[in-house]
């Protein structure tokens, strides 16, 4: 096993870890530097220590451009050439086109994950790697991934939630290539033209039910369109990230979340 540490950023030094289980692995874990947004418009984020509540819509960055507040695991210059700002109708989000390429960015906020448990965010994939399957090193592609980091800069634990080409929606699994790292199907398939789906993660329970553990502070949040093992394409976008207060039931016990939302 090899354990590679990358140094980042001048007067923030972030360290970020790699953990190959053979040569060809490429998963990675990262911590990055913090950047702060906008107040969010629908009034359902809080301050998270006494600063401006998370939120990450894009709108600030002008479209063609990589957006400067997350910062790359790799190569600059492939990040730049996977990831830019887009623009449809107005509204500005993440793009990212993988060809034959793997390199991660993420944005770090620190918070504890007990008063701030959810993730929102909204994200469509419009070409997978044809035959990925992240369950194996061999395979393991992934058209879009968000990633939740916990704990610490130098051994971090991870929730990977991704939008896979071939498993099924809830599968849930150790990382092949991460042994500190739990994988998350939210979603399977290819978007439909200009669809958007939603997500609402309570990140905090699954870390609970995946570790079985009580999840340390949230280190950050990172994103992942690879495609590199499969030689293939991967093409996603994510937009409107944000950290809310409240409850929301667990991905993993689904006949809770069924019981919860017919109540609401």
């Amino acid at each position: 096993m090899r354990v590679v540490w990358f140094t980042a950023f001048l007067l923030v030094c972030v360290l970020a870890q790699r953990v190959d289980v053979s040569s060809n692995s490429h998963e990675m874990l990262d911590t990055f530097t913090l950047s702060r947004a906008a107040d969010p418009d629908d009034g359902q984020a809080q301050t998270l220590q006494g600063s401006t509540p998370f939120q990450e819509t894009f709108q600030q960055y002008p479209a063609g451009v990589f957006p400067s507040g997350w910062k790359v695991r790799g190569s600059e210059a492939t990040a730049q050439a996977v990831y830019h700002i887009a623009e449809e109708e107005g509204n500005r989000f993440l793009h990212a086109y993988a060809n034959n390429q793997d390199v991660q960015i993420g944005i770090e906020h620190i918070c504890e994950p007990q008063d701030y448990p959810i993730l929102r965010w909204r994200w469509r994939a419009t070409k997978l790697p044809l035959g990925a399957n992240e369950r194996a090193k061999k395979t393991n592609d992934s058209a879009a991934a968000v990633y939740v980091i916990f704990g610490s800069r130098l051994l971090p634990r991870a929730i990977k939630y991704v939008w896979s080409s071939t498993l099924a929606v809830g599968t849930r699994f150790d990382s092949p290539v991460y042994w500190r790292a739990k994988v998350v199907v939210l979603q399977r398939g290819p978007a439909e033209p200009g669809e958007w789906r939603q997500e609402n993660v309570n990140f905090y329970q699954d870390y609970k039910d995946l570790f079985g553990l009580e999840p340390e502070k949230v280190r950050g949040i990172a994103v992942l369109s690879d495609s590199d093992t499969m030689t293939s394409v991967s093409e996603a976008a994510y937009d409107d990230f944000m950290l809310l207060p409240g409850k929301t039931p667990s991905l993993l016990n689904p006949e809770a979340a069924a019981v919860t939302l017919s109540l609401m």
